[in-house]
């Protein structure tokens, strides 16, 4: 049979689930000093059918007086179970209106983060005018992967830093090593190559599909590479650098436009 192992908050009183390692460490966390621990067979709690922490206990007069009895429930949407983030906006106030810094999280998971980075041209304003410098850019994303689930990445994004670190003056492949390093808790911050896309302030946020047709209208926009640029990278060699059996790369072209597959 399945059971729903919850415990009580000792704190607030609540009856919370236990369904998951991060809500096992809470629970540890919060028994002082001891962990009451309930155990019931699936379907027979409430909490399971109403929510949990909505059950206050009761004062003496409420006991006695009782209560308007509430609108019966008659959907059963069950709790989820081993529930995690996989994906965040973060430093919204900090970062400049025109980027947008990404929180992705892997759980221990062996899935790839599911993009593509590739090496280009960027247009940067200086006070001598506009000036081309290099710059790494998102080139595809892995249907199905996780960057494509989040809806936070898009194709031509340029990629700003790395868990705090700037990718500007660093090759390719210095930067694909920093996001393999760092690809259980990537933060990257991004220049979406859709500003209309971009996150608005606090208490007006809005996600909005990072895959939309304006995505692509957007490739001939400041930020990304030229017309002749598409082409070129499409036939570079592809090098799976997260995969736990990949081969060892090859060496990449130094001609061309180089493609990694994160």
């Amino acid at each position: 049979l399945a059971f729903l192992i919850s415990y009580t908050d000792p704190r607030d009183g609540d009856l919370l689930p236990i369904n998951n390692d991060d809500n096992l460490a809470r629970a540890l966390q919060n028994a002082r000093p001891l962990l009451r621990v309930i155990i019931q067979r699936k379907g027979e709690s409430l909490e399971e059918l109403n929510g949990y922490g909505t059950f206050k206990t009761r004062n003496l007069i409420s006991s006695i007086l009782g209560g308007t009895p509430g609108k019966s429930k008659t959907l059963c949407i069950s709790n989820p179970h081993d529930f995690r983030q996989v994906s965040a906006i973060i430093d919204v106030d900090i970062v400049p209106d025109t980027q947008r810094r990404v929180r992705l999280l892997k759980h221990g998971s062996e899935r790839p983060l599911g993009f593509y980075i590739r090496d280009g041209t960027s247009v940067r304003v200086t006070p001598s005018g506009l000036e081309k410098v290099p710059g790494i850019f998102i080139s595809r994303l892995v249907p199905g992967g996780l960057a494509e689930s989040t809806g936070l990445l898009a194709v031509n994004d340029e990629v700003i830093e790395v868990n705090g670190i700037e990718v500007a003056g660093k090759t390719l492949d210095q930067v694909t090593d920093m996001m393999v390093a760092n690809s259980w808790n990537l933060i990257i911050t991004v220049k979406p190559a859709n500003q209309r896309t971009v996150a608005p302030r606090r208490g007006s946020f809005s996600r909005n599909s990072q895959l939309s047709s304006g995505s692509q209208q957007s490739a001939q926009s400041v930020a990304t590479t030229t017309g002749s640029d598409e082409d070129a990278y499409d036939r570079d060699e592809v090098v799976d650098l997260t995969a736990a059996n990949a081969p060892a790369p090859a060496p990449l072209p130094v001609v061309a436009p180089t493609v990694l597959h994160l």
